[in-house]
């Protein structure tokens, strides 16, 4: 019955179990005439009671209960119990009251005696209903956990595929801006470019990388920026905390940055970028601080494309109930704040 081990274990141990069940009355009650006679009087019961559970376990409900033919089930039951109770009485009028030489043998079949098998029938039928169903149970339960995980880590590899031809839009435009006006920051821009690629295509890979190589990272994505915008924005990006021990999904962080670059960066006005990291008792905290440009044009929060909507729905997948993610906006900076929980 249970696929992971051989039939006959499984048949063995079923035997122990209702051999030790059978035995108890006899060890608590200590009936008269001994070992023998008990065993010639629960004899048919026992045995009966044993076929028809597996029967029930391995046939009956399977066959019909799964399949929902409710009514057929019951009369088949109703069926097993008569013809079993008949099988006693007969064993016990042939058999039982021959050996044991009663002096008054009660008319066989439907008698007044014939229905005292039910209970331990109906016991065994109720056990075979109760380990089947809960089996099944743990089975489609196991199923749904596997097919939802797989869908989980499905949705979360696009999610992280949709990571890099974003990011790659934006740098490739910063790189063909430089070439075009032939800055001799091209170079640096396209290895700084080849060290974010590796780290895209090895390293995000994995379900999770340590917090040092995020920030890594992070930095070699800051200085590709500042190689575009010289000095015109003030950027500052502090960290504090023990990063080496923390572990965290790759490619989680780089979103916040990358939005606050995209709307912090001003060639008209004064502008900033402010990012600090924070990590200790058990917790890490990432806050993105930019200004935006004033006016018309400025581009609103609900504008920031799908960074900010693929990050959201990432942490709902990874850190449900653990993560708190805030996103303010004024007129004059945009702010997010993020804290997850990592044990």
């Amino acid at each position: 019955m249970n696929s992971e081990r051989p039939f006959w274990v499984t048949l063995l141990i079923n035997f122990v179990i209702w051999v030790s069940l059978f035995f108890i009355p006899f060890l608590l009650l200590e009936p008269r005439g001994g070992i023998s006679e008990y065993l010639l009087r629960i004899g048919a019961t026992s045995m009966l009671t044993v076929l028809v559970y597996f029967i029930n376990y391995l046939f009956l409900i399977p066959k019909y209960l799964f399949n929902k033919k409710f009514l057929v089930y019951v009369l088949v039951i109703l069926l097993t119990l008569v013809i079993s109770c008949v099988i006693v009485d007969l064993y016990y009028y042939f058999v039982v009251s021959v050996v044991q030489n009663w002096h008054h043998r009660p008319s066989p079949i439907f008698s007044r005696g014939m229905w005292v098998p039910l209970f331990p029938l109906l016991t065994g039928i109720a056990i075979g209903i109760s380990i089947r169903l809960g089996k099944e149970w743990a089975r489609v339960e196991k199923e749904r956990r596997e097919l939802q995980g797989e869908k989980l880590m499905s949705e979360l590899a696009f999610l992280k595929s949709q990571v890099n031809p974003h990011f790659l839009f934006n740098t490739l435009n910063n790189i063909c801006s430089l070439a075009r006006k032939k800055s001799n920051d091209t170079e640096s821009a396209i290895i700084k470019l080849s060290q974010i690629m590796r780290y895209m295509l090895t390293d995000s890979r994995q379900e999770k990388v340590g917090l040092e190589e995020e920030v890594e990272y992070l930095n070699n994505f800051i200085e590709l920026q500042k190689i575009r915008i010289a000095d015109k924005v003030n950027i500052s990006f502090k960290i504090q905390g023990d990063n080496s021990a923390i572990q965290i999904e790759p490619l989680l962080l780089i979103p916040f940055v990358e939005n606050a670059f995209k709307h912090g960066v001003s060639y008209n006005e004064k502008s900033s970028i402010q990012i600090e990291l924070l990590t200790g008792s058990g917790e890490l905290m990432f806050m993105v601080e930019n200004s935006k440009g004033s006016g018309k044009n400025a581009p609103r929060l609900e504008e920031s494309g799908i960074g900010l909507k693929n990050v959201s729905r990432r942490l709902e997948l990874l850190y449900p109930g653990k993560h708190e993610l805030e996103i303010r906006e004024s007129e004059s900076q945009y702010y997010v704040m993020l804290k997850i929980k990592l044990q």
